[in-house]
């Protein structure tokens, strides 16, 4: 099969599936590939290759491959036919078939070196991935072999226009007094629900819910026919008008990026109206928690960019200077501005911002209390022990031990 085939069927496949889609020759070297996955996000890496490599030169020619990585990634691979020999392989992926819990991207955190500065980058990375069912799996599998056997036919175009018009009757609509007061109330609600998020208020937004709900049956019939897929559509709408209430909150949009991209895939996986109502709630409250968690709004520009800057770097070390440099300022103005505004040095703010983190690990049982310390940004674990004993009144396997999750 020639070079061009090849990499038509990597773009054919890709514009059919909206899946990555690489194609190898026999020596792992990539001839074509249509992707849009971020390059330094869980690629095969050159030994999972060489092995995949291996296992498909033995294989049949209706083989399709499922490979699941080290890190939980999903592809399908098959082999490349001409003229009933191997010439390469097409690898399409990543996906998931299942979605990650918790543990799952701890232990790839850990696995990988990385910190809980990075954990938002990994959730939404892994969150914007496909999710395949079993049945759409094997027949993106029987599609891979079969376009993987011969070159792809280029079709001819070929244009059909109807210019016989059919009149069609619109009828106006007029609106009326009770209808133009229920949608002005309608959108009160939506105000009032925003307002709280950005407030943090979760007493103001559970005051919203019901409105929520009948806003969600309201649009459900917007689709004739499709009720499922017109209360996604307004749930998407919904998504959006929390996100912007989170970032009028003062959260920054690193955090709410992530948050957004996971409500979208969930709304989108829902199969009930039900599963619906309660997803569109539980989404406008963790927003709002969002907000009292992160929120800089009420602080001076300078604090605020201190802030941003530590808690997206919360895992990794970060000196006075660094903070300094970060926002423009030298670090005894800094820290003199920091411990007026925020009542604590930028030190304080950093360890107990860390410490936070690290009890949401130590609930649970899978990862040491040793990669809890450097995953949180603590050089060792003596000092990380010492913190957490000042801010906290025990030590981490004392309150590890305290919550019923296991012994270091």
């Amino acid at each position: 099969m020639q070079p061009h085939s090849i990499k038509a069927i990597a773009h054919l496949f890709h514009s059919a599936t909206g899946i990555d889609t690489t194609a190898f020759d026999r020596a792992g070297q990539r001839i074509a590939s249509v992707d849009n996955t971020p390059p330094t996000t869980g690629i095969i890496n050159p030994l999972e290759m060489s092995s995949l490599i291996n296992k498909l030169a033995t294989a049949k020619a209706a083989d399709c491959f499922h490979y699941v990585t080290t890190t939980k990634l999903e592809y399908l691979a098959a082999n490349l036919i001409s003229n009933a020999q191997m010439t390469g392989i097409v690898i399409v992926g990543p996906f998931l078939t299942a979605a990650l819990t918790p543990d799952d991207l701890n232990a790839i955190l850990i696995n990988q070196s990385l910190t809980v500065s990075d954990s938002h980058y990994l959730k939404q990375f892994y969150q914007g991935l496909p999710m395949l069912s079993t049945e759409k799996m094997a027949a993106l599998g029987s599609l891979l072999v079969n376009l993987c056997h011969q070159p792809p036919i280029s079709p001819t175009l070929v244009e059909v226009h109807d210019h016989q018009q059919v009149a069609v009757s619109r009828p106006v609509t007029s609106i009326h007094a009770a209808s133009q007061a229920a949608i002005e109330k309608r959108y009160e609600e939506e105000q009032a629900l925003m307002a709280a998020i950005a407030a943090g208020d979760k007493t103001g937004v559970k005051q919203q819910f019901a409105a929520i709900a009948k806003i969600t049956d309201l649009f459900s019939s917007r689709i004739p026919g499709q009720p499922l897929r017109s209360t996604k559509n307004i749930c998407f709408v919904y998504n959006t008008l929390c996100r912007i209430a989170a970032h009028r909150g003062g959260v920054q949009p690193v955090y709410l990026n992530d948050i957004s991209e996971k409500y979208a895939l969930l709304i989108e996986r829902q199969t009930t109206l039900a599963g619906l109502r309660t997803l569109t709630a539980t989404m406008a409250l963790e927003y709002c928690e969002l907000v009292i968690a992160v929120s800089t709004s009420g602080y001076q520009p300078m604090i605020k960019r201190t802030i941003d800057t530590i808690l997206l770097n919360l895992g990794h070390a970060m000196s006075l200077s660094q903070l300094a440099n970060q926002v423009g300022t030298n670090p005894s103005y800094l820290s003199r501005k920091f411990s007026e505004e925020v009542g604590m040095s930028v030190t304080d703010y950093m360890n107990r911002r860390r410490i936070s983190e690290a009890k949401k690990y130590l609930a649970r049982p899978t990862l040491s209390i040793t990669e809890i310390a450097f995953m949180t940004g603590f050089n060792n674990v003596p000092y990380f022990i010492k913190v957490f004993k000042k801010l906290v009144g025990k030590t981490p396997l004392h309150y590890r031990n305290e919550v019923g999750q296991g012994k270091d």
